[in-house]
Parts: structure tokens; sequence; C-alpha cells
């Protein structure tokens, strides 16, 4: 009966009531909308992190930590086929994969410039390799580089090129390889890595018997601590597994912390925005302060009367609210189809950020922005609503 009763009173006002609605809306895509490029902005970093960098775990030597921004190719794990099958009979692995990275020089011709090789199993990997290309196709053999390094080399599909290094034990060594294939992944790493097979690697880098980096990928990345503590109470010594947070190191809490901070700011943006519902609902009372008293003094109780004034504010809030998170949410959607490029802004920042960036929203981030949005107005309503429950019916008839 109340709600029906504060319905009929929004409708008296049809001009103010769509103004009010139509601000929580606004505010309410803003909201959801921001949210959604938080999420893409850190959600991209963090599972390109894990691809290209650490997997969710990453199994090494302890020696090829402290060097590994000079990516050796000495610090060897021994007999890695056996490690590799003792890790994927855990629960919760989904994947195991064996990688070596190796820095060099990489020349054709006069063209001469600093890149990245990994080797990696060319037909089965996290880079979906086989859908990044533009040139060429996926084999067992052959060497695959970024579209940015081949621009650099002046090389295309089809020609041979020598990749020349040091080897894990000290001296230089060489192999020709066909230029299988040209990829594009959209980010830096297009400018400076390559892809070789992992047989190829380690005849280059004469690697008999082993592996520098052991990724390991979980079915649940919540269980990745689990993950870690069983791995690590059979590892061999000298070998050392990390999570992708610790490699992440202190930048991950930086994240963690900027993802609260913007939900934060979002929440005020909203709140503050509410305002206006505070200032429809005291010029509503004021407006209705006879009508206030009359009914006061029929034997309309201060509760019922609170709960009118609140069900109005409430009404106004969340019919913007959950109008402007669900058009918050399609729009996300729609630019999420093809994102936004913003290639000029970053494509000499060396971290796996894509160029082509995409704003991400699940739906529990849906239904957190529809709480949001429905409970901070509601909030915001009550004050007014304190106000008219507290107006004596004799001091608001003389009014």
């Amino acid at each position: 009966m109340i709600f029906k009763f504060a319905l009929r009173n929004v409708l008296r006002n049809k001009k103010r009531s769509f103004f009010t609605v139509l601000t929580i809306f606004l505010a309410a895509i803003v909201v959801g909308f921001s949210q959604g490029w938080i999420n893409g902005l850190i959600g991209v970093y963090i599972n390109n992190f894990t691809k290209y960098m650490t997997g969710h775990v990453r199994i090494s030597t302890e020696e090829y930590i402290k060097r590994e921004k000079f990516l050796p190719v000495d610090e060897l794990i021994n007999d890695s086929d056996n490690l590799v099958k003792d890790i994927a009979k855990l629960d919760g692995v989904s994947r195991v994969r064996e990688r070596i990275r190796f820095g060099l020089l990489l020349g054709n011709r006069e063209n001469t410039t600093e890149s990245i090789g990994m080797g990696i199993n060319l037909k089965n990997n996290e880079f979906d390799l086989a859908n990044k290309l533009v040139q060429g196709e996926i084999s067992d053999t052959g060497i695959y580089i970024g579209e940015g390094l081949a621009e650099k080399l002046s090389i295309s599909h089809g020609q041979d090129l020598l990749i020349a290094t040091k080897t894990s034990e000290g001296g230089l060594n060489g192999i020709k390889l066909k230029v299988q294939g040209i990829f594009k992944l959209r980010m830096a790493y297009d400018k400076k890595m390559f892809f070789i097979s992992l047989d190829n690697a380690k005849k280059l880098l004469k690697i008999h018997n082993g592996t520098t980096e052991l990724l390991v990928f979980a079915d649940d990345v919540s269980l990745t601590d689990d993950l870690k503590s069983m791995i690590s109470a059979f590892l061999p010594q000298g070998l050392n597994a990390q999570t992708y947070k610790e490699q992440i190191g202190e930048f991950y809490n930086l994240l963690s912390t900027m993802k609260s901070f913007y939900s934060f700011i979002l929440t005020l943006i909203l709140f503050l925005a509410s305002f206006v519902i505070i200032n429809t609902m005291m010029m509503a009372i004021f407006e209705r302060i006879r009508e206030i008293g009359t009914m006061k003094a029929m034997g309309m109780s201060d509760r019922e009367l609170f709960l009118n004034f609140t069900f109005e504010g409430a009404i106004l809030g969340t019919a913007g609210g959950i109008s402007g998170a669900v058009a918050g949410f399609f729009l996300i959607l729609l630019v999420a189809h093809n994102g936004i490029d913003f290639t000029t802004q970053i494509e000499n920042l060396d971290m796996p950020f894509e160029y082509i960036l995409k704003p991400q929203i699940g739906i529990l981030e849906l239904l957190i922005a529809l709480g949001i949005s429905i409970i901070v107005p509601s909030l915001a309503a009550m004050l007014p609503a304190r106000y008219a429950k507290k107006l004596m019916p004799a001091e608001a008839l003389r009014k």
C-alpha cells in the first residue's frame, strides 16, 4: 500500500522525476563503463603477463631468477621431461609448458636489431600463434617473427635467416631457418620477438637434457598459491617455483590498490549524483508540507511517512540506476567487440599490453553495479525522509 502511494507521488511531477532519473541513469552508465575499462586494462595485463612471461606458476633455477634480465641459457632444469609428467598429475593443473627464452642480435644483410627468441611447441601453445599469422602457416620447423621485427630486418615470408647466439656451454652456435610465418600480436613484442621450435632452440643453444623454464597453468587461477605449495613439495634442490603474483611483484599490489581506489571513486561519483535525489525529495517535502501535516493528523505513523518518502527516492534511484547499469553493460559489450586502438599511445611500452584495448565486464560485475546503483540512491533518499518523519502535525499545518 505504501509503495503504491509512493509511486503515485513520483508521477505527480513527471518532468522533475524524469530529470532525476536521467541524472542517476547517466551516472550509472559512467560508473559501469569506467569499471569495465579498469577491469579490461588490469585483466589484459595480468592475462598477457601469465601467457607470455610467467604462467600461473613458473619453475626455474634460483640463479635464473637472479639473472633473468640477461635471459641466461646456462641455468637449466635438468631432466625436465620427468618433472613435467609429475607436475601434470597434480590436481588443478591444466597444462605444463616447456619454454626457452634467449636474447641475441638478429641480422639480415646490413639490418641488425636486438631481439628475443622463444623456443616453444609451435603447434600447441598459449599464444594462439596459428591465428596470429598474417603470412605463412604453422609447421614444426622454421622461424616465426613479429611483423614489426620483419620490417626492421627487411625480411619476408619464405626467406632464410641465420640465427647465431651464445650457447649453454659458453661458445657460439648458429642455425639457418626459413621464415615460415610472420605474426601480429598487436603489442610491442611484434617489434622484437620470434618463435622457433623447442628442438631447434635446444639445438641452437646446445641444451641436451633440460630447459630453462617450466610454465604451469592452473584450472582455477584462485588456487595458484595452493598449486605452488604442491609443486614446491617435490622440486629438486636448486629449483624454485613462483606464482605470477610474486613475479609481477609490487606492481601487482599496485594494480590491486588501483582497482580498489577506482571502485571507491566510481561509487563516490554515483553517491554525488544521488544528491539530486536529496534535492528532489526535499523539494517534494516542502511543496507537500501541509499534506504531510494532514496525513499525520489523520493517523499516518512516522514509520509509514518515512517509508513513503524513502520509497519515492528509491523508485527514482532504482529506475535510473538499473537502466543505467544495464545500458553501461551493453555499451561495454558493444565497444568490446572491436575495442579501441591505442597503438600510438602504447606502441613503445615494453609491457604485455595489446594495442587494441577492450573493456571487460562479467555477470558478477554487472550484479555489483546494479547493487550499488540501487543501494546508494536509496540510502540518499533516507535523508529527506528523516526530515519529513520529524515534522509535527501542528507545525506542518501552520506552514
